[in-house]
Parts: structure tokens; sequence; C-alpha cells
């Protein structure tokens, strides 16, 4: 976790002057890198928080290349035109330079924010939508893959949208849902 931390740095849309003042920060404050990126304790003394929204934001998700993947096939992520998700949320940069003043803290971002105006989630939700027919969705309304008999789906992929907390809980009650549908080996068994 602790390399994917970088400086807070608002939001400029250059990525050389992104670039450049996140550099500028890491080597002004070399103390405030060392306790955060070379130190050992890290995890004793840091706070995370998440800025977590319910507006519709998505991208795609694709098998693919790109820089990332260094030109590998491997999954790759792509902007949504209509929906895209904002790498900078002011509130969320407001809170926690806040909170880190409090507690005499370090506030960090996350180093493609600030790098590269790319935003980074910890819950990847959706793309498995459900539906009554394969038409309509991939999994039906028992969480089973239509026309894949047996094959069921119970992570955050059938989460249809995003619930604007921590979706551990829906996906917890969602898989126990999923799992309650699955018949049991005394009603397989056919009479006879």
């Amino acid at each position: 976790m602790r390399l994917l931390a970088g400086p807070l740095i608002e939001q400029h849309s250059s990525v050389l002057k992104r670039i450049s003042l996140t550099f500028g920060h890491i080597l002004s404050h070399l103390g405030d890198f060392a306790r955060t990126h070379i130190l050992p304790g890290w995890a004793e003394r840091t706070t995370i928080l998440l800025v977590m929204q319910t507006a519709d934001k998505r991208l795609s998700m694709t098998f693919g290349k790109d820089a990332f993947t260094l030109f590998r096939k491997n999954l790759v992520s792509r902007p949504d035109a209509d929906c895209n998700i904002p790498s900078h949320l002011h509130i969320g940069h407001e809170i926690t330079r806040n909170f880190a003043g409090k507690m005499n803290g370090i506030p960090a971002g996350t180093i493609t924010e600030g790098l590269i105006n790319v935003p980074m989630t910890a819950h990847i939700l959706g793309g498995t939508p459900i539906g009554l027919t394969a038409e309509d969705g991939v999994v039906d309304l028992d969480c089973q893959v239509h026309h894949y008999p047996g094959l069921f789906v119970v992570d955050g992929s059938i989460v249809p949208a995003n619930p604007g907390v921590n979706p551990s809980l829906t996906i917890t009650a969602l898989a126990e849902y999923a799992m309650s549908r699955i018949p049991t080996n005394a009603e397989l068994e056919v009479p006879g």
C-alpha cells in the first residue's frame, strides 16, 4: 500500500506540471518521504481515508495492451466518455489535509492521481448484470450464469451500482443469498 501513496497534489491538467510538483514536493520534504516510503512501521502510523461517492461514474476494463502493462496483454482500464471517474475530489483533499493537520500527520494521495491524473479505486464493482434472461444479464435471479447450470457469481461484479459505502457487507449479503439458492444434494436427487 505504501508504494501507492504520493504527495497530495492539487488538480492540474498538465502531466508535466503534475510530475514536477510531485517530485518537487518529495525533494523538499525528504523526511516525510522517508517516513511514508522507507522507514519501518508504516502500517502502525498510517490512517487511510477513503472517499466514496454515489455518483454514477464508471470505467471499462478489457484485456489489452498499454504503457502500464509494458505493452503486454493484461487487464486494462479505459475511461467512460459519459461518466468518467474524476481523479480529484476537492472535498476529499480538504478533509485529508484537515485530518492530517489535527493528527500532526502527512497528507497523501494516490501516486497515480498526483503524477498522471488517473484515479484509483479499491472496490471494482459491476460488470456482471443480473437479468431474467441471457439477453438482459449475465446471471439470473439466483446469481447463476445463464446457460451454465451450477456456475454462480458471488463477488462484487454482481453489485449493480456504487452503494457509496464500503461494499463488503453488500457483497457478503449477495454471496449469502446466492449460496442459499444452490440446491442441496437432496433436492438434486431424482426419485426413482
